[in-house]
């Protein structure tokens, strides 16, 4: 084999090679944001529309994300029983009521106004709750403790 045949065996292996890289990077993700308020409770609470929130959710490949900020809570942050925290994902269609999924990590200063995160990997059968619109966030409180607000997440696919 003639130098030039190697050199060009070579070059094509390479692009070959970061090709095959390439075709997992425009994977896509899926995701949704929702405002949290009084009025998505189930059943409806009569936090004022100063009471707020707004949630985003990624889900990329198994793995959904999180992120959020609450404002003008009633009352104080309360832990819903048989849980670790204030905030959570559940499963449940808009309307209804479901378990929860992931608690999320809440960080404030004041227990009204804070923010909030989780990861968490989903089984195939969550993630096509997910995809499907049957996830919503809500933020428990001592005045409302099944959920003062709450948000629905209708996620679109896209390359995020």
């Amino acid at each position: 084999m003639h130098t030039c045949d190697t050199k060009r065996w070579m070059v094509l292996g390479v692009l070959g090679a970061g090709l095959l890289a390439l075709a997992g990077c425009g994977s896509k993700s899926w995701v949704a944001t929702t405002q949290l308020s009084g009025a998505n409770e189930v059943p409806p609470t009569a936090a004022p529309a100063t009471t707020m929130g707004i949630a985003t959710a990624t889900l990329d490949g198994n793995t959904l994300t999180v992120t959020g900020t609450f404002t003008g809570l009633q009352s104080n942050l309360q832990v819903a029983s048989g849980t670790g925290s204030a905030a959570h994902v559940h499963q449940g269609a808009q309307g209804t009521n479901g378990p929860v999924v992931l608690d999320l990590t809440i960080t404030t200063s004041d227990q009204r106004n804070g923010s909030y995160t989780g990861t968490k990997n989903l089984s195939n059968d969550e993630q096509e709750s997910f995809k499907g619109g049957l996830f919503y966030i809500n933020v428990h409180t001592t005045g409302n403790p099944n959920g003062e607000i709450r948000g629905q997440f209708i996620p679109t696919e896209g390359d995020y």
